[in-house]
């Protein structure tokens, strides 16, 4: 592409030469990828994902076959794209919760507790992973959020962690264990409580402090979400422990 830029001091114009990736898109092609997105969200609702083709997508978008190239190379590249905005909006949604939270502790079991709960009653994220074969995405804080977060309590004092990237990574292993387990239908609300109360006493907190934080409830927060019924195992376990082997079958039914 190239880009005229008129130099008034020198009098002359100059000639740029730059990618289409350094100018920002316009609202118009915006405007028309959000149309995909949308579409192809609404026919994996409807009708799953192996009976859709890019046709009916742009077919209900009102654009063009050729035009759906223009944004995606493949038919999973649309459905990436829908995660991705999925999982956008529920971060968004618990940074907006979380902005009158001064503690960094409580901070985080906030998003510990607001990304479990998200993975045991987001039925239209569960569904959607599944039929497009993406369930291997999760529900969880970027990396870079977590680590924020670790590092504001560490310079309030809050925290007491050696290396935050290290601690960051068996929080992110734990969180993964967890969320895992409740795509299995393994675990129940009082398990991951339990993961969060482990998470903060593995930042430094008392028990007794960690437990505190773990019983608050959460703040308001917009995130949509549609409840799970009937759609998870009818034995579960309860505790982390009963996570390994063949425990769980063992476990009680609560």
């Amino acid at each position: 592409m190239v880009v005229l830029i008129s130099d008034t001091s020198a009098t002359h114009t100059s000639v740029i030469k730059t990618s289409v990736l350094e100018i920002a898109p316009s609202d118009k092609r915006q405007a028309t990828r959000q149309l995909l997105v949308e579409a192809a969200r609404s026919l994996v609702a409807e009708k799953g994902h192996d009976s859709i083709s890019i046709q009916e997508i742009t077919k209900r978008a009102s654009v063009s076959t050729g035009t759906y190239y223009n944004y995606f190379d493949t038919k999973q590249d649309v459905f990436v794209a829908v995660a991705d905005e999925m999982r956008d909006l529920i971060a968004g949604n618990l940074e907006t919760a979380r902005e009158s939270i001064k503690d960094p502790a409580m901070r985080v079991a906030v998003a510990l507790k607001y990304y479990f709960d998200q993975a045991l009653d987001n039925q239209e994220w569960r569904e959607f992973t599944s039929f497009t074969g993406l369930t291997w995405l999760t529900l969880e804080q970027t990396v870079n959020a977590r680590i924020e977060d670790i590092e504001r309590g560490v310079s309030g004092g809050r925290f007491k962690v050696d290396d935050v990237s290290f601690t960051e990574s068996l929080i992110r292993g734990m969180v993964r264990h967890v969320t895992s387990a409740i795509d299995k239908g393994q675990v129940e609300r009082n398990a991951t409580d339990y993961a969060i109360r482990s998470i903060l006493q593995m930042l430094g907190l008392p028990e007794i402090v960690a437990k505190a934080l773990t019983m608050t409830a959460l703040p308001p927060i917009a995130a949509p979400k549609r409840s799970v019924s009937g759609s998870v195992n009818s034995k579960v376990v309860t505790a982390l422990a009963a996570y390994q082997g063949e425990a769980h079958k063992s476990a009680p039914t609560v």
